[in-house]
């Protein structure tokens, strides 16, 4: 927009004012618009992430979310944990089972039932089987299909250990990382370890590594870690 030099008065027109209608002379100063000059807007830094020094956690302003502690004041003592730590688990280790027939027991067997045991035979092949020892619990015995039973442990054979009972006896993990045999109340009974005696009925027996449990007429079952 120009300025009259006349009236000194600005006129949107150029050749003659727009207040007193003197014609403009040349050379009449024009007046540019203001410009306004804006200054950039800076977002607000976020508040930088401390740790609560009431109960450790992350809080990025003043009061903790988690126990409400205002930073301001002094740092509240805390109390000494009183809970007990807890006890470690014995690692499980990998045991294994493994069933033989033995001459030596099977002579014992003899031995101990006298006449009776006359038409007993050793036989003559009768392969090493190995079992791992896994889950809650595994039954010994003979598998019947009439009754239902399939045993972790089988010892249907062939050849078939008639001494053996289809449920004979049950192996169960020890809260050591061990494990337990119960006889299941066989006809033949169940032995540990050296000699002929039986255990009793129904009753765990804790087994260590290496320990054999001796029934029917000549089958061993030795129990080994690794």
């Amino acid at each position: 927009m120009a300025t009259c030099a006349e009236c000194n008065q600005p006129s949107a027109a150029t050749d003659y004012c727009d207040s007193c209608g003197a014609a403009m002379q040349p050379g009449s100063s024009t007046l540019a618009p203001p410009t306004l000059v804006t200054a950039p807007v800076q977002p607000p830094e976020p508040p930088a992430a401390q740790e609560c020094a009431s109960c450790g956690a992350v809080r990025y302003g003043r009061f903790c979310e988690e126990c409400g502690h205002d930073a301001s004041a002094p740092a509240p003592e805390r109390p000494a944990d009183a809970r007990p730590s807890p006890t470690p688990r014995p690692t499980p280790q990998a045991w294994t089972a493994v069933v033989r027939a033995d001459r030596t027991w099977f002579e014992e067997v003899r031995a101990r039932n006298g006449p009776d045991a006359g038409g007993l035979e050793f036989p003559q092949f009768c392969p090493e089987r190995r079992f791992p020892l896994t889950g809650a619990q595994l039954t010994i015995g003979r598998r019947s299909r009439s009754r239902g039973v399939e045993p972790e442990i089988d010892l249907t054979g062939p050849p078939l250990d008639p001494g053996v009972s289809t449920l004979h006896a049950l192996l169960v993990p020890a809260d050591d990382g061990g494990w337990q045999v119960v006889d299941l109340a066989s006809t033949n009974g169940t032995t540990v370890g050296e000699g002929t005696a039986l255990i009793a009925s129904n009753t765990r027996v804790p087994l260590a590594d290496g320990d054999v449990i001796k029934i029917g007429a000549w089958t061993t079952i030795t129990v080994v870690r690794g």
